[in-house]
């Protein structure tokens, strides 16, 4: 109960000023809408509220006590939206869906605002016009669709700034920049060794550096010296509240929103190469069977021999010639020694796909590339996760579970999403047995599946079976990493936890005089650290849609190759390669009467008895981009021979691997979940997946208007025959595009919501479905033709140039 209460004040605080129903908490927290479970939720909810944790309003909505005082304080509150005028009517759009209905606008409280424009607005007291809301334009972004406009209106949305207050600014600027001899003595002086740095080629901040040395007895010393950024931000300090604040750097695909200031960030803290830096080093003896012999850990004075990009030593590794050639070849061996006794033990190794955007100067992208997972990446990798691993112990061990300390956890995924795990392999034809309390089964699945053509998706649906990694005083274990202790420690320029874990290991085992936190003090941090993580997760996997969206506009009508990530009673989700856009084939697209077979995961057409199921390849045409809503749908491309593209044989169980090759660079938060590590780096493929639920039958034209020439007619349904393209009738009030709303009766079919497949996967708001949340689960939220948000994939690649070290 106590975790499910967590998760409920999670949530509610990170969409503090909003209240919500409990079914809609229900929906956002993944749990379902009746049953034993959903009576724990009730139950949870009221004991927050007699504990006065949360508040229940008059129309039997939830929030924060805090976000109840702000909404009283509604004339403060600022939302970013589109500003849109019809007739003698104007009001804002909010992006997202943080508000309920449109928010009206005066002609005289609009200013210079012009149709089209993205805009802040404040809104006012008392009610509007028509949405309940009325505000007033205080500020004009630009035109709606620019990427400098769009990427400054995120960042307002959220609240994101690269400005700090000046009380912070004063602190930062007022810290030596020279080391004094009396740090210098109170340090170990490791400037001698021969130490140096691995990070993406853009990199501006260097918060690790790795040593290797032979000790008399023959062992392998591995040093892993982190910036010691502890030193420069004392407890409570102007600097100390606003890193809190924060919790982490957010990365966007065209830049970064930084925990600390840049004098700090980039500069003092920075391990650069050839300048004396206080660092935080621990020191791992290991076996040549990778088993830790021993540690020792200490604040030191370090100078980095060189900057390496991950590109530059992988040439080294590759010909065996360079800088420190024969170190790194050490290192390589000790990693692939290290990763191989970690996937043996049970962490689950995904090989997710990432990718990076090439940007022009104005900001468009103008190429889409995949990213290579390169040895050199995961031998930092490995060294990070050790270094966390290893302090995690320590202080379990030396400090005897006393004393407290703030833990990288993840739970035992949920039982009935393994079981609908299991489920959903076996309509892929793949008998695999899946223990929920053992990640070395995850791991075997995982190996099952390599190679195969199914493996990205099967990924990605396996990934959201699993729970979220966060912060927290209580250490349960680190389920997908198959550690029993871990923690954050190899990140503080741009993680607060692992500044907190600096102060707390140099108290405990330092001569440090800060004051022990107390259990609570660590139990607050962790739970604003989890908030400020997940919302991070959520602007940078928004910043990806838009530069998607961005690129495959200017695509529209060009074939790519692509394979279907998820199968639902009202289309196909497919994601191009290597780009790995993700989008939608509408059943009104195609040219027959399909029915969706739920157990298997696939449409059969009816006339054809062509198939489409998970994993096919198939050939598509952009037939629509939607820069506003973020969607891009699909059609099934003809072949040359002017016949619908059909499926690989390659996708055949069995057949041929088509998966594209590639992985992360780094364990990313998504795979932090799944258990592959921990990082702010962006990752992942945004596959829909196929754990949509339904069974219905889908007409091909049955759907209203179709994108084509179809003639109008009271109905909204096709002739008899059921076909689409041009033939299709549809409804004289149909509309297409963006709202997905059909026929006469303005929705799709009888409902306006296909099925119950509405809300597909963990990776954001893919294709032109409903909106997708984290939980993977399928609802019924979605409506077909794009009424929810959508991107072109929900979480895909790389943020852009930017790739970060697990730690």
């Amino acid at each position: 109960m106590k975790k499910l209460q967590d998760r409920i004040l999670v949530f509610l605080q990170e969409q503090e000023g909003n209240a919500y129903k409990t079914k809609e908490i229900a929906r956002r927290l993944d749990v379902p809408k009746q049953g034993e479970k959903y009576q724990e939720l009730k139950t949870a909810l009221r004991m927050l509220q007699e504990e006065g944790r949360i508040v229940r309003l008059k129309n039997s909505r939830w929030m924060t006590p805090h976000a109840e005082e702000k909404r009283a304080e509604a004339a403060e509150r600022l939302v970013v939206g589109a500003f849109k005028e019809f007739r003698r009517l104007c009001y804002v759009e909010p992006d997202g869906r943080d508000l309920e209905g449109d928010i009206a606008v005066a002609r005289k409280a609009a200013g210079d605002a012009r149709d089209g424009d993205k805009v802040v607005v404040r809104i006012l007291p008392g009610r509007g016009q028509q949405s309940g809301l009325a505000g007033e334009v205080v500020e004009v972004l630009g035109r709606r669709g620019q990427p400098d406009v769009e990427m400054h209106a995120l960042a307002r949305r959220y609240g994101l700034s690269l400005e700090f207050p000046e009380d912070v600014d004063e602190q930062a600027f007022s810290i030596p920049a020279v080391i004094s001899d009396e740090e210098r003595e109170a340090r170990w002086d490791l400037r001698d060794l021969d130490c140096f740095t691995i990070d993406p080629e853009d990199a501006r901040d260097y918060d690790d550096a790795i040593s290797l040395t032979i000790d008399a007895d023959g062992n392998t010393e591995l040093g892993i010296h982190i910036a010691d950024v502890s030193h420069f931000i004392p407890e409570g300090s102007p600097l100390d509240r606003e890193a809190l604040r924060r919790g982490t750097s957010v990365y966007l695909v065209d830049g970064v929103f930084p925990m600390l200031p840049e004098r700090l960030s980039n500069h003092l803290c920075s391990l650069k190469e050839g300048v004396d830096r206080l660092a935080f080093s621990v020191f791992v003896t290991i076996s040549t069977r990778g088993v830790v012999k021993g540690m020792r850990l200490g604040k030191s004075v370090i100078s980095s021999r060189k900057r390496f990009t991950y590109e530059e030593v992988q040439e080294i590794l590759d010909t065996g010639e360079g800088p420190y050639s024969e170190i790194l070849q050490r290192m390589e061996n000790i990693a692939v020694t290290l990763m191989k006794k970690r996937f043996r033990e049970g962490s689950v190794d995904f090989a997710v796909p990432e990718v990076k955007f090439v940007l022009d100067s104005t900001g468009f992208p103008v190429d889409i590339v995949p990213k290579p997972r390169l040895m050199s990446m995961r031998i930092v990798e490995e060294f990070m996760l050790l270094a966390n691993r290893v302090i995690a112990e320590k202080v379990a061990r030396d400090a005897g579970g006393e004393r407290p300390f703030i833990f990288r956890v993840h739970d035992l995924p949920d039982p009935e999403k393994v079981r609908e795990l299991s489920e959903f392999l076996r309509h892929l034809g793949l008998r695999i047995q899946i223990d929920a309390s053992s990640s070395k089964s995850f791991q075997q699945m995982i190996e099952q599946v390599r190679g195969r053509p199914e493996e990205a998706v099967v990924q990605d649906v396996t990934i959201r079976t699993m729970a979220k990694a966060v912060y927290s005083e209580r250490n349960i274990g680190h389920f997908g990493l198959g550690f029993r202790y871990y923690t954050h420690f190899t990140s503080p320029i741009r993680r607060y936890p692992d500044l907190l874990v600096h102060r707390l290991l140099h108290r405990y085992f330092g001569a440090g005089e800060e004051r022990t936190p107390t259990l609570k003090r660590i139990s607050d941090i962790a739970l604003q650290s989890s908030i400020r993580e997940r919302l991070a997760v959520e602007v940078e996997r928004e910043s990806i849609k838009i530069k998607q969206v961005e690129y495959m506009k200017r695509h529209e009508g060009e074939h790519f190759d692509a394979v279907v990530s998820g199968v639902t009673n009202f289309g196909l989700f497919v994601k191009i390669y290597p780009t790995l856009v993700e989008g939608l084939v509408h059943v009104r697209s195609l040219d027959d009467y399909f029915e969706y077979d739920k157990r298997r995961m696939q449409l059969v057409g009816q006339r054809s008895g062509r198939r489409y199921r998970l994993g096919d390849l198939l050939r598509v045409q952009v037939d629509r981009v939607d820069d506003i809503e973020r969607r891009v749908d699909f059609l099934l491309a003809d072949d040359e021979d002017g016949h619908e593209s059909t499926r690989s044989k390659a996708a055949e169980p069995g057949g041929a691997s088509s998966s594209a090759g590639g992985g992360r660079e780094r364990s990313s938060r998504k795979s932090d979940k799944s258990g592959g590590g921990n990082t702010t780096g962006k990752s992942g493929s945004g596959t829909s997946g196929g754990s949509t639920s339904g069974g219905s039958t889908s007409r091909g034209s049955e759907r209203g208007s179709t994108r084509r020439s179809g003639k109008s007619g009271s109905s909204g349904k096709t002739g008899s025959s059921g076909k689409t393209g041009s033939s299709g009738k549809t409804g004289s009030s149909g509309k297409t595009g963006s709202s997905g709303k059909t026929g006469s009766s303005g929705k799709t079919g009888s409902s306006g919501k296909p099925g119950s497949s509405g809300k597909p996967g963990s990776s954001g708001k893919p294709g032109s479905s409903g909106k997708s949340g984290s939980s993977g689960k399928t609802g019924g939220s979605g409506k077909s033709g794009g009424s929810g948000k959508s991107g072109s994939s929900g979480k895909s690649g790389g943020s852009g140039t930017r790739g970060r070290k697990a730690s």
